[in-house]
């Protein structure tokens, strides 16, 4: 279950035409017969074609939903004046809601090179290359837009939906805590917080809405998704249960409602809400697998066959579709049936205990003692397994509040107890590897920091901490190597972009540093460390007074930072005494 990040209505963008101007009339052989406008509008059609015109025809079916009509409409202006950027705006609305977003970007590409200063196109190009998954492309379009009208509430929430669907939780945190207070940036900020893993903050940040608007659907339902996540089951049946009440036609909330209720065994409960949701989407692959896994659990094991074996045409890689349809079954006496199901379970999830216990008693049954033997041992290696991974993740946790408590050494030694219990766990080695380096056991942490980075390829975390280790040994060219890897891993990751910005400081390509500082203050524009090295480097340029500006930013993050407090102290003086010898 995941908090919902939804952008304005395209529709609503689409009628902001009103303002088109007055009507001339249009040619009327061109209009389709299925694109009937207004007799007026007939009128003017048969007297005078032109660019205008269409423009008004075009507004006039967009306001009725008629995209098809509004795009052949807006064409046809643009074969009389292809120059004209807001028709290639209309246009590429038309487009928008209607679905073709690759067009839309084209039409709106466009517009902006006729007319740059567009800032509604540029909010609509973000929308349409957001829908084309080019989150990075549409993040820049965003800021613009953004920075043509900084107060723009509709340009902050796409900007900020963007960013947290590109995982850059701590920019998009930075750009709404201290943003206007409506209720859809609340909800942006509540879920970065969420998904950033900070559910404490964003609770209280949907416990702020609500008492403020008890009556918000959508903040009852952001509180019942941390609460999921939270493993509160209770609690987020209740919040989901309230949704519904708000919001009946929340089909998203209803089907979240309906996991919640079958983890916590209330099937009886969950069974009519399928049902209703089945009426709304009798084809959809989840209600035919949740109806048909609330089926089995209240016993009605021939419809349960029917919804599984459904669920499985329309998604065969489905585990527990599989899994589920195979116990069924094996509970109507078709063992041989069941075997082909569970075994193509274990292949989706080799590391299911389930499965493999299931799998033994078809197979016991079958008469296949071998097999079914073998299918024990691998049910008892993998609850081994994962008990294994539980007992690490508790020793793990305990090291970290052993760290939190500076017991260096206790928390040393946790973190190497539950790595020898699951030794493929990266995050583990690289925690193991920071607390190493508060202890100060440098040849340590680059041991298991190596071992974290061979274990998880994709972790670009072990990476940037080698360089920081390689560059404070001086080898320089190591540490290059290894902060690269770690941006190539991780675009925006900002620390690791501040310290390869170090690293070309240091070796004198300025333009280079404060390339990647500032890459590294958008990426996190909370991280104060960034802030400094940008402001020392402007400051080793001259530029005093936007070295000042930088550091009075990295004060107001961090306010006892003594470096930052250094570094802006010693700018000061040189800014007066340059102003005492002016005079």
């Amino acid at each position: 279950m995941k908090m919902r990040v939804h952008g304005p209505p395209l529709r609503s963008l689409l009628r902001l035409l009103v303002f088109l101007s007055a009507s001339v009339p249009a040619l009327a052989g061109s209009v389709s017969p299925k694109c009937e406008a207004s007799s007026s509008l007939q009128q003017k059609i048969v007297a005078h074609p032109s660019a205008e015109a269409y423009d008004e025809l075009g507004a006039y079916f967009g306001q009725n939903s008629k995209f098809s009509c509004a795009i052949s409409a807006f064409r046809s202006s643009l074969l009389l004046m292809p120059n004209s950027s807001q028709t290639h705006y209309y246009l590429a609305l038309a487009l928008l809601d209607s679905g073709d977003a690759e067009p839309a970007a084209r039409e709106l590409r466009t517009a902006l090179k006729l007319k740059p200063d567009l800032p509604q196109a540029r909010l609509s190009l973000g929308v349409a290359l957001s829908q084309l998954n080019q989150l990075d492309a549409a993040i820049e379009e965003f800021y613009a837009a953004l920075k043509a009208d900084p107060r723009s509430v509709t340009a902050l929430d796409w900007l900020t939906k963007s960013l947290i669907s590109a995982s850059r939780y701590p920019e998009a945190i930075a750009l709404l805590k201290n943003g206007p207070q409506e209720e859809v940036l609340q909800m942006n900020l509540a879920i970065a917080y969420s998904k950033a893993g900070d559910n404490e903050q964003a609770i209280e940040i949907l416990s702020q809405i609500l008492k403020e608007r008890p009556s918000s659907a959508a903040a009852h339902s952001g509180l019942a998704t941390v609460y999921t996540q939270q493993q509160r089951y209770h609690d987020a049946a209740a919040e989901f249960q309230e949704t519904l009440r708000l919001n009946p036609q929340d089909d998203l909330a209803r089907i979240s409602y309906i996991k919640v209720l079958i983890v916590l065994a209330e099937c009886q409960t969950a069974l009519p809400l399928l049902q209703k949701y089945r009426e709304r989407h009798p084809d959809e692959f989840e209600s035919l697998y949740l109806l048909g896994a609330v089926d089995r659990e209240l016993g009605n094991y021939d419809g349960a066959r029917d919804m599984l074996t459904q669920a499985v045409k329309m998604n065969p890689d489905h585990y527990d579709a599989r899994y589920n349809l195979g116990v069924v079954l094996a509970k109507l006496g078709k063992p041989a049936q069941a075997r082909a199901q569970l075994e193509k379970a274990s292949q989706l999830d080799p590391s299911s205990s389930d499965a493999h216990f299931q799998l033994a008693a078809v197979l016991r049954s079958l008469g296949l003692q071998d097999e079914a033997r073998e299918q024990l041992d691998l049910y008892h290696a993998s609850t081994a397994a994962r008990a294994k991974k539980d007992i690490a993740a508790a020793k793990a946790t305990q090291a970290k509040e052993s760290l939190q408590e500076n017991e260096i050494q206790t928390a040393v030694d946790l973190y190497k107890e539950a790595a020898a219990e699951d030794p493929a766990n990266s995050r583990i080695f690289y925690d193991l590897a920071m607390a190493l380096d508060r202890k100060g056991d440098y040849q340590g942490e680059r041991e298991s920091l190596e071992r974290a980075a061979a274990l998880d390829p994709r972790f670009a975390r072990p990476h940037n901490q080698i360089g920081f280790l390689s560059l404070q040994a001086g080898q320089v060219a190591d540490a290059e190597k290894e902060f690269k890897t770690a941006i190539a891993l991780d675009p925006h990751f900002a620390e690791a972009q501040n310290n390869l910005g170090v690293l070309y400081g240091q070796k004198g390509n300025d333009a280079e540093a404060e390339r990647l500082f500032r890459q590294a203050i958008r990426n996190d524009p909370v991280y104060a460390q960034s802030f400094i090295n940008l402001g020392v480097t402007l400051a080793s340029e001259s530029r005093f007074a936007e070295a000042d500006l930088v550091l009075q930013d990295a004060l107001r993050i961090q306010p006892d930072n003594q470096e930052a407090q250094e570094a802006h102290a010693m700018i000061h003086a040189e800014i007066d005494r340059q102003s005492k010898a002016a005079k």
